[in-house]
């Protein structure tokens, strides 16, 4: 039972939580075990909070052929496409099919506020074609777009996995005459050094509301 506001949908965009699957870039530093772990908890972080939001949220699962959708009272559909770029706007214009404005997340942020989606919704609401929540890497946390603003041009050859996706996205978009408006800087944990950041930020700050990933760094000794 969500609130709707703008008719807008948030797609979170994950996988499975299987060992040797998911947070790869973690293994080593961690088990494969422990990865899918913390994979698990971020997402169900994730998923409590964004389902208070005033939008649908929907989840983005990426799947083997054939591999059926996972159960979760949160309604889920299946990404699509040969690449990154390929997945998320197959994803959007799904969900656009019955929203006014759709946005997509990735799982691997836990700490991303619920403000910061509805910043985005408002700035598509007031005008704006698109927003972009800037990732450290060069990549970006998040992406908004109003329905009669998407198109697979934003997402098209994309250095996907470089420090060059925001710019090469921005440019897009402005040889598309689109107006761009971005969030705040984020990160995502992908690494050692991530979740030494994570770590550190959930320690300095004791409201952040991520019960999950607190309990499961805390069970290992890393909080």
């Amino acid at each position: 039972v969500y609130k709707r506001q703008e008719s807008a949908c948030l797609l979170l965009f994950t996988k499975r939580a299987e060992p040797g699957r998911v947070k790869t870039r973690l293994i080593g530093e961690l088990t494969a075990e422990q990865a899918a772990e913390l994979h698990t908890a971020f997402l169900e972080d994730l998923e409590e909070r964004m389902s208070r939001g005033r939008f649908e949220l929907r989840l983005a699962w990426a799947l083997e052929p054939g591999e059926p959708l996972p159960e979760s009272p949160i309604a889920g559909l299946r990404q699509t496409g040969a690449n990154l770029g390929e997945r998320l706007f197959a994803g959007l214009e799904q969900a656009a099919d019955g929203f006014d404005s759709v946005a997509a997340i990735g799982s691997d942020h836990p700490e991303i506020p619920l403000s910061l989606v509805h910043q985005a919704f408002d700035k598509l609401a007031s005008g704006t074609d698109v927003v972009l929540g800037p990732a450290n890497d060069g990549g970006y946390y998040l992406i908004a777009v109003n329905r009669g603003t998407l198109r697979p041009e934003i997402f098209r050859d994309i250095p996907w996995s470089s420090s060059k996706v925001l710019a090469t996205t921005l440019e897009r978009c402005r040889e598309l005459g689109l107006k761009v408006e971005l969030l705040p800087v984020g990160y995502d944990v992908d690494t050692p050094a991530d979740l030494v950041r994570l770590s550190n930020h959930l320690q300095r700050d004791s409201d952040l509301d991520c019960p999950r990933t607190r309990e499961v760094l805390r069970t290992w000794g890393r909080l």
